[in-house]
């Protein structure tokens, strides 16, 4: 069997409703040529072993199946299925997230056809806000993630991560140049990456919402939270410092200037405000205040459409009598300016005296 084109790496542990949907996914792109690797990561193998047998078919020999006795956490994870794999591009499709069906037709084409320095290639992508009852996803809302993105500078992915792991298709030839996944990183492990990979390499953009980042507002257990957004601000503060101080040293040894002093002047030059791209900085607190304050602004949008016929059809009116206002006045000028007014003026002064005695009678 020849070498698939490429790996994509699911890295699951005990979430099967979660998992069901990313292997649909997969399952339902219109390109074919791939491997799909999933790293269970110390969860129940009877869960996968019920998942997989549905689907053993519709995957015809493209599965390959790494099981963890532990957890190894989510790089170490990734870095093992790649390693037990083979193929000319990766992507990280976590259990979680999800891909439009042309997905991998779009994103290898764009590869395929990008000259060095691309080595790699994002979509623009969507973000789903859903919860979790019982067994049963639900959609709260969608909104554009990072849909004004036209190209990934190296300056901008010094301040914060652009992009989830779920829109980026690269070359295994790039991760092997600039080093695999750093497992000691609980958090920020992909933003690292990306910052190793655009260190050496260029990142071309697809401009189409093909890649679906879901983020839960409500989970039944802990379990099927977002496993690095519910770490919570504290972890993130933390690795985002341990990452700049950790390359910033690098340069100093050296006695050069590279990543390390880029992303140090990026990050003091920067205000850290939580908003769409850096959301996950936040802590779940204000998290929660962000959710409710756009849920709110989404209900006045909506008030507001239904408004709109009211408002228009009123603004319309008021420009009617606007306008026949301006036009009597005009009249008005134009008669006490003309000959005749200015003649009969003493007439309609005699009838305004009669009227005046006439009155007092």
């Amino acid at each position: 069997m020849s070498e698939p084109a490429v790996a994509i790496i699911t890295r699951t542990k005990d979430r099967p409703i979660l998992l069901r949907r990313a292997i649909d996914s997969v399952l339902s792109q219109h390109y074919r040529d791939w491997v799909h690797v999933i790293v269970n990561d110390g969860g129940d193998p009877a869960t996968v072993d019920a998942l997989l047998a549905v689907h053993e078919s519709a995957y015809e020999g493209r599965l390959i199946r790494v099981d963890n006795p532990q957890s190894l956490g989510m790089e170490a994870a990734s870095n093992k299925g790649i390693a037990a794999s083979a193929s000319k591009y990766l992507v990280i499709h976590d259990d979680d997230d999800s891909w439009h069906p042309a997905f991998l037709e779009r994103m290898t084409a764009l590869l395929a056809e990008s000259q060095p320095p691309v080595a790699g290639a994002i979509c623009h992508t969507v973000l789903v806000r859903e919860a979790i009852e019982e067994d049963t996803v639900s959609l709260v809302r969608q909104e554009d993630f990072n849909t004004d993105l036209q190209a990934v500078p190296l300056s901008q992915m010094a301040v914060r991560n652009m992009f989830p792991p779920i829109s980026f298709l690269f070359e295994r030839a790039a991760l092997e140049a600039v080093g695999p996944y750093r497992d000691t990183l609980r958090v920020l492990g992909d933003w690292d990456f990306n910052l190793r990979f655009l260190r050496r390499y260029d990142i071309a953009v697809l401009p189409e919402r093909l890649a679906f980042w879901h983020h839960r507002e409500a989970a039944k257990t802990e379990t099927y939270a977002n496993s690095s957004m519910e770490r919570g601000a504290v972890d993130h503060a933390r690795f985002d410092v341990s990452i700049r101080n950790e390359l910033l040293r690098r340069d100093l040894d050296a006695g050069k200037m590279d990543l390390g002093l880029l992303v140090n002047l990026a990050g003091a030059s920067t205000p850290i405000v939580p908003g769409r791209l850096i959301e996950e900085r936040a802590a779940p607190a204000l998290r929660a205040a962000l959710d409710e304050a756009r849920a709110k602004a989404h209900v006045a949008e909506a008030e507001a459409a239904g408004l709109r016929p009211v408002i228009d059809r009123l603004t319309g009116e008021l420009e009617t009598v606007q306008a026949q206002l301006l036009e009597l006045n005009q009249r008005i000028a134009m008669l006490h300016a003309s000959t005749s007014w200015k003649i009969t003026a003493p007439m309609r002064w005699g009838v305004r005296l009669i009227k005046r005695l006439m009155g007092k009678r």
